[in-house]
């Protein structure tokens, strides 16, 4: 009789902590990146006549002299990120209205591939985006993908290759493929945000359940023995 009170004791506050669980406020959690914490360099080929690009931190201003060409502008952490908790990428930006596409690639470290020092060899996430003038943009991490040119260049096969947020080391942001050439373009940045919830909660709720767990086995290993 006192074991089964036990066993309906425990069952009641695993009940009790699901219930807290599901009402617990879902805590969110916004980790913003100032300019002083970033390195800035131009990205794409001025050089070879491919693009003209001009740039100051947090903004652009290019111009595409072929379809092929490139431009844009990006930028490396002082120190690392981890993004695997994070669920959006969050930019704040204001664009000029010929301004159609803009292609947002996350580097990130390939532990197989990248070498220190190499930023060539980092491991492009990207995802394109539509823009539309002066609006917050809230992309999804999961909408992120590696390009088939990083495989082809690491001459590695695109198998299930999973993407890693674990370390991250900047972003690189250039106009799209549906941009027209010979138009001036330009940007300007004026937050960069990842946006996560914490599960703190969730990893307390597992701990209690467990023991709660280990306290009915318990129970019955000491019933089965007398």
């Amino acid at each position: 009789m006192k074991n089964q009170y036990f066993r309906t004791l425990l069952l009641i506050l695993g009940i009790a902590g699901i219930v807290v669980f599901a009402l617990y406020p879902n805590e969110k959690k916004v980790e913003c990146f100032e300019k002083d914490s970033m390195n800035f360099y131009p990205y794409g080929d001025s050089a070879g006549g491919m693009a003209f690009v001009e740039i100051e931190p947090f903004a652009f201003k290019c111009s595409l002299l072929y379809e092929t060409g490139t431009c844009g502008m990006g930028f490396s952490f002082d120190e690392k990120k981890n993004w695997n908790l994070m669920d959006y990428l969050v930019l704040d930006m204001q664009s000029s209205a010929n301004f159609k596409e803009l292609i947002v690639s996350v580097q990130t470290y390939d532990p197989g591939h990248t070498k220190s020092g190499d930023r060539s060899s980092l491991k492009p996430v990207m995802k394109e985006l539509e823009l539309t003038g002066k609006k917050r943009y809230y992309i999804p991490m999961d909408q992120f993908y590696t390009p088939d040119y990083w495989f082809e260049q690491q001459r590695v096969r695109n198998t299930n290759n999973p993407k890693r947020f674990s370390i991250v080391a900047g972003l690189e942001l250039f106009a799209g493929w549906k941009n027209t050439p010979n138009t001036e373009l330009e940007l300007k940045i004026e937050g960069v945000c990842v946006e996560g919830h914490s599960n703190v909660p969730f990893v307390i709720l597992v701990a209690y359940i467990g023991i709660l767990i280990m306290a009915a086995i318990s129970i019955r290993t000491k019933h089965t023995r007398s």
